[in-house]
């Protein structure tokens, strides 16, 4: 085992894809290296997720980042609680932009190295100065595709401390083939945190416009802690009321292993507004579903539009609709040839080790 020690932050209040990913990483280096991950005390499914996945108890810090209720001065108790702890690490790596700005600073006050992990480009989560104080503590900025990179030219052109590392793939979600049959009902699912920025009102749309019966949506996932997403959903149930939708669309609600909703699934759609790269996409392709996705963000990265999935355009209901309605004609080739594709690319051998490496470079 390395002597590398590892501080991993990511105090998010949600379970979402960069939580997801963070844990495929940590349940698989374990024999690589000491660490330990500091979360929000008040997150219980990120607990038990962590544990379930193979995380020992032991190595997991909580803390609490929101005090009275007041996320600023959690901010405050978490920048000193790092403080308290810098000597023991090697480094320190970040997986959100509220541990980039409170936690990352006291490493870089005791000459540490710093990791921030970018999963999502700035321009959509665009937080003005922090992003700048952000990038200026991160010895290297860790971005989860070439899409995410680019956005950091709006502060400095020289992208130099900016690494592309694929999230690594989970290959539990690998699946054999299964015959396609001939049943006329048919499930297209929609997979992910419900908020505006993953877009599920634009396939709500676009599904109104399909008059089959035998073509249902299911919603796997919940809305995050925010009043702003609660909103959202309220809006969403709306929307479906409106239409009388009721009979074809239901919701599943948090799902700790997504493959338990997926089984009977034909199609996922990701409509996500500039989708940073979708862990939804590549575990759908690895698990033989096909994935019709919004040609925003970092989505082309993963798919090649009719060889390996299906693009729309972003805003486009018609095409959207026209392009759902592929999920009564499933493409053997194309399902095959998409599970090949994310093997070779998304190999957890390489996003591991290429990761391992890092943290042994930033720590000589």
């Amino acid at each position: 085992m390395s002597n590398l020690k590892v501080l991993f932050v990511d105090t998010c209040h949600d379970v979402a894809g960069g939580q997801r990913s963070l844990i495929a990483l940590l349940s698989n280096v374990n024999s690589k290296f000491k660490y330990n991950v500091m979360i929000h005390n008040g997150n219980k499914k990120y607990l038990n997720e962590l544990l379930a996945n193979g995380v020992p108890r032991e190595n997991i810090i909580l803390i609490n980042t929101k005090p009275l209720g007041l996320k600023i001065l959690g901010g405050v108790k978490l920048f000193f609680k790092c403080m308290t702890l810098a000597k023991k690490y090697s480094l320190m790596h970040c997986n959100t932009f509220f541990d980039g700005l409170f936690a990352m600073p006291s490493f870089r006050l005791q000459a540490k190295k710093t990791i921030f992990r970018a999963r999502c480009g700035i321009d959509l989560s665009n937080h003005g100065i922090v992003d700048n104080v952000i990038y200026h503590n991160a010895s290297v900025i860790l971005a989860n595709s070439e899409y995410v990179k680019t956005t950091f030219s709006r502060i400095n052109s020289n992208l130099a401390k900016i690494d592309v590392i694929y999230n690594p793939l989970d290959l539990k979600f690998y699946r054999e083939f299964k015959n396609i049959t001939n049943e006329k009902k048919k499930i297209i699912a929609v997979i992910g945190a419900i908020t505006e920025v993953k877009n599920q009102m634009e396939v709500l749309k676009a599904f109104s416009l399909i008059n089959n019966e035998n073509i249902f949506l299911r919603f796997i996932g919940e809305p995050r802690s925010t009043d702003k997403d609660r909103l959202y959903n309220d809006e969403l149930m709306s929307f479906i009321k409106k239409h009388n939708l009721e009979n074809r669309i239901e919701f599943s609600g948090f799902v700790s292993d997504v493959r338990t909703q997926l089984q009977d699934v034909d199609l996922v759609c990701v409509p996500s507004d500039r989708e940073p790269l979708g862990r939804v996409i590549f575990e759908t392709q690895l698990f033989n579903i096909p994935v019709l996705a919004s040609n925003s963000g970092g989505n082309g990265e993963l798919i090649i539009d009719g060889k390996t999935g299906y693009l729309y355009e972003l805003g486009n209901i018609d095409q959207l609709k026209e392009k759902m309605l592929k999920v009564n004609s499933p493409n053997e080739k194309l399902i095959n040839d998409a599970q090949k594709f994310v093997l070779e690319r998304f190999s957890p051998d390489k996003t591991y080790l290429a990761e391992f490496e890092l943290y042994e470079r930033l720590s000589r």
